[in-house]
């Protein structure tokens, strides 16, 4: 909670997540003083009705907090009638345990602690069956409720985004995701572990002391990349670097340049026109942005395959080969090789590839990047909002962090800094 108030104080998200983690400290500091067989007496059924409001809490508000970093929005007044069910609970609870006394409700729930829940079946005083159906039965089906509605909300959401395993999978080799992507594979195991912790009684946990501790650490160290990604709520997507430059400070003399360098350029993709226009004003000369319309430079294509020392025999192996890559474009093909390419053309690789040599000074798969992002350039203009697992798809690249390096490397600037600047000067530079 320290963390989020000093650095993502501004983020849509900021009050529910801190909402969120309130609720949850809360309930693990009830639990902790619940569980504790050296806290006072008087401090027990304390701890145990503060687990009666922060437990049925958590869920309500998790949903809140992803329901506010999907769309934004704010809280709608139906959203909060949730508040019932916990308020419920903590009432009848304090209530009871006034009625029956707190040295009673101490000593019957040290009974349920070594005994375990079947001493309800010897329990006659009708103050303490009550507060049993209330604050174990009634507290755990509400608990059940809450945990189907959260399952329901998790299988239609991942459903209208269309999240897959295999994003989690890319994220890990490099990629970006879906911020809130991640989150939800965060909390599948938090929810899990979770649901474990609220229902396992005392009397189980008390006696296994092993599964208790590891419980814990495992629910605390899940928590842990929960809580770091929702310092980003301001990003929809996110990838393992842009976590690394979570904190924009965390560089050393030796690694400066480059990390202020892929800060400033993932900045740069983020910002939109009318920014990127502000910037372009004030840092011109810095950034080395062009301010005026420049002539227009002829495509890749038009570069590789131009030259009049070359013959222009559309039956030679070099027509025929322009004619493989211009018309029919088969480096949109994915995993396109040398060999393939030789066979279309009824030759052998080695006499291809030596053609490609010497006519355009390029090796055969640097040809075949830069006819893909002459084609992606085409591509990205005309369909501004696709994402780059669609782009990269479309033009023939295995993947999303390939196509993007590509396009850094030949072009100068990611694709979204080229889309503003195209758009800014009217075709593409």
């Amino acid at each position: 909670m320290h963390i989020h108030t000093v650095m993502a104080p501004r983020t849509s998200t900021f009050v529910a997540i801190m909402c969120l983690l309130a609720a949850v400290s809360l309930f693990l500091l009830s639990e902790c003083l619940y569980y504790d067989q050296n806290s006072s007496p008087k401090i027990l059924p304390l701890a145990c009705n503060l687990s009666q409001l922060s437990a049925p809490s958590v869920i309500p508000l998790l949903i809140i907090y992803i329901e506010r970093f999907r769309t934004g929005a704010d809280v709608r007044t139906k959203q909060l009638l949730w508040i019932i069910a916990p308020v419920i609970l903590f009432t009848v609870a304090e209530m009871l345990t006034l009625l029956a006394g707190r040295p009673t409700i101490v000593s019957f729930l040290n009974k349920i602690s070594t005994e375990g829940v079947t001493i309800i079946k010897n329990t006659q005083e009708p103050e303490l069956r009550l507060y049993f159906y209330s604050a174990v039965i009634g507290y755990r089906i509400v608990i059940s409720a809450e945990f189907l509605l959260l399952f329901n909300f998790f299988i239609r959401s991942a459903r209208r985004e269309g999240f897959k395993l295999s994003h989690i999978r890319d994220f890990f080799r490099g990629e970006k995701a879906d911020t809130m992507e991640l989150q939800f594979a965060n909390l599948a195991p938090i929810v899990v572990l979770f649901f474990l912790k609220l229902f396992f009684f005392r009397y189980f946990l008390n006696n296994h002391h092993l599964f208790s501790i590891l419980l814990s650490a495992a629910l605390a160290m899940i928590l842990c990349p929960f809580c770091y990604v929702a310092l980003f709520g301001a990003r929809k997507r996110l990838s393992i670097r842009d976590m690394q430059n979570g904190n924009r400070f965390n560089f050393s003399s030796k690694d400066k340049n480059v990390i202020l360098e892929e800060m400033l350029t993932d900045m740069l993709e983020e910002a939109d026109k009318g920014t990127l226009t502000r910037i372009q004003a004030k840092y011109g000369v810095e950034l080395n942005v062009p301010m005026e319309q420049e002539e227009k430079k002829p495509s890749y294509v038009e570069r590789l395959f131009s030259g009049a020392t070359r013959p222009v025999d559309e039956d030679s192996l070099m027509g025929r080969f322009e004619h493989l890559m211009k018309d029919e474009k088969i480096f949109l093909q994915s995993g396109l090789t040398l060999e393939e390419v030789a066979d279309h053309l009824n030759s052998n690789k080695t006499y291809v590839s030596k053609m490609v040599n010497s006519t355009y000074n390029i090796s055969f798969p640097e040809l075949v990047n830069t006819l893909r992002i002459d084609y992606a350039e085409e591509y990205i203009a005309n369909h501004r909002e696709a994402r780059q697992e669609d782009i990269a798809k479309a033009c023939g690249f295995p993947s999303a962090s390939s196509f993007n390096n590509t396009f850094k490397r030949i072009t100068g600037m990611p694709p979204r800094i080229w889309l503003a600047t195209h758009e800014r000067h009217g075709g593409i530079q």
